[in-house]
C-alpha cells in the first residue's frame, strides 16, 4: 500500500516542485515553505516484545528513530529545529489486509484527518472507483461528535514513541483486529485482495489531496481517473 502511494503521487509531486521553482517559490519573494510538503515513507520493525510488552520490550524500531530525530539537531538556519519538527502529521497504516474492516476515529486532535480521508472514500465509493460493496464504509467515524468515546491510547502501536514527543497522529488500524492476527493463518492466503487494492487507492488519494496536487496529473501515462484496473492501479 505504501509502495502504491509512492509510486501513485511521484511524478506528480515532482511536477508540483519543478512548477513552484520555476516560479521561484521558496527561493525569492516568498517562502512557500507549505507547498514544499512531501511524504515520508517509515517501515518501523521490531514492534513485538522478546519476552512480555512492556514500555521497555516493545516498538524497538519506533522509539530508536523517534528518539534519533529528536536528538538530531538541524543546521543553523533550518526551518525546524530537528528531523522530528519536520512532521506535520504521522499516519499509521496497520492491519489493513482482511475483509470488511471498521475503522474508528481514535484522536480528537486529529478527527479532521480522519474526516478527510473518509471524505475521501466516500466520493472513490459514489464514482464507483473502490471494488468493494459494503453497509457500511471503512472510515464509519466522520460524523462522531465531542462527546463520543474516542479511544486512542487504548492500542499500544508504533505511533507512541512519536506521540509522547508531540507529533500528532491519524492511527489507521482496525478494531476489532482481524480474526487472524498473531495466528498460524495470518498470511497472504487470508489476505482480501478488493479491500487491501481500495484501502491502496484511499491513501494514495488522500496523500495526493494533502499534497494539493490537482492539475498536476494531467499529462502523465497512465493516469486514468476513473473507475477501471487501470484507473485504480493509477489512482
Amino acid at each position: 500500500m505504501l509502495l502504491h502511494v509512492a509510486k501513485s503521487i511521484d511524478a506528480a509531486l515532482t511536477s508540483k516542485w519543478a512548477a513552484m521553482e520555476s516560479e521561484g517559490i521558496g527561493s525569492g519573494g516568498y517562502d512557500g515553505l507549505e507547498e514544499h510538503k512531501g511524504v515520508q515513507i517509515l517501515l518501523l520493525d521490531g514492534e513485538e516484545a522478546f519476552m512480555t510488552w512492556t514500555h521497555d520490550d516493545s516498538l524497538y524500531g519506533a522509539r530508536s528513530l523517534a528518539e534519533e530525530w529528536e536528538s538530531t539537531v538541524n543546521p543553523a538556519m533550518s526551518t525546524y529545529q530537528n528531523p522530528l519538527a519536520s512532521l506535520d502529521l504521522f499516519v499509521l497504516l496497520d492491519l489493513l489486509g482482511a475483509a470488511h474492516p471498521s475503522v474508528p476515529s481514535y484522536f480528537k486532535t486529529t478527527h479532521w484527518a480522519y474526516q478527510r480521508m473518509a471524505d475521501v472514500e466516500a466520493r472513490l465509493r459514489s464514482a464507483s472507483v473502490l471494488q468493494t460493496k459494503l453497509s457500511q464504509p471503512f472510515l464509519r467515524e466522520a460524523g462522531k461528535s465531542e462527546t463520543d468515546r474516542w479511544i486512542g491510547g487504548y492500542i499500544e502501536d508504533d505511533h507512541v514513541p512519536f506521540m509522547a514527543r508531540g507529533v500528532e497522529v491519524l492511527h489507521i488500524i482496525p478494531s476489532p483486529f482481524p480474526r487472524v492476527w498473531h495466528t498460524i493463518e495470518d498470511d497472504g492466503e487470508h489476505l482480501d485482495i478488493p479491500t487491501v487494492e481500495d484501502w491502496a487507492v484511499i491513501t494514495a488519494a488522500f496523500a495526493a489531496e494533502w499534497l494539493d496536487l490537482e492539475g498536476h496529473f494531467e499529462g502523465l501515462v497512465g493516469v486514468e481517473g476513473k473507475g477501471s484496473r487501470e484507473g485504480r492501479d493509477e489512482l
